[in-house]
């Protein structure tokens, strides 16, 4: 727990709570497009932390292998095209 969660004597699930009434005010303040650039950022960060065969593992499951066979299809175009 963080110094200032002491400072208000919260307790670990007391800041827990703090924590998601911030998160969802601030969310909810959030036009869809700051939060459709705040997503993908978010996203690009997290792919930038996978290794090249757990990005192809991730798109796999969230997407499928069908997606996955597309998108590499798409980009070979494009590096021919």
């Amino acid at each position: 727990m963080n110094e200032r969660a002491n400072e208000h004597t919260l307790n670990k699930e007391q800041f827990e709570q703090l924590q998601t009434l911030y998160v969802d005010t601030l969310v909810d303040s959030m036009s869809k497009e700051d939060l459709q650039v705040y997503v993908n950022d978010d996203m690009i960060r997290y792919c930038n932390d996978l290794t090249n065969r757990d990005l192809i593992e991730e798109i796999k499951y969230t997407l499928d292998e069908t997606m996955l066979e597309e998108f590499v299809k798409q980009i070979r175009g494009n590096i021919r095209g």
